[in-house]
């Protein structure tokens, strides 16, 4: 499975009500509340085994599915 599949499917869990593949302003459209987020960012530390930093919770890294495979990507590399 990749990382945007991954991503996915959590996402499905998390918004089962809303398709979100191909949506560019998740969090600054109002797609998720806050607390999605929150659980989101749980999740994704828990499944995809990343830590996610203060700094890098930000609207340009949860905006679209993409940006937060890219993410995960991202700081999977780092910490690897």
């Amino acid at each position: 499975m990749t990382t945007r599949e991954a991503v996915t499917e959590i996402m499905k869990r998390i918004k089962p009500t809303k398709n979100l593949e191909n949506v560019q302003d998740i969090v600054e459209g109002g797609y998720i509340d806050s607390f999605e987020l929150m659980t989101l960012i749980a999740t994704l530390a828990d499944e995809c085994h990343v830590d996610i930093s203060i700094d890098e919770i930000v609207p340009e890294n949860f905006n679209s599915l993409d940006a937060i495979a890219k993410m995960v990507d991202t700081l999977r590399a780092k910490h690897g």
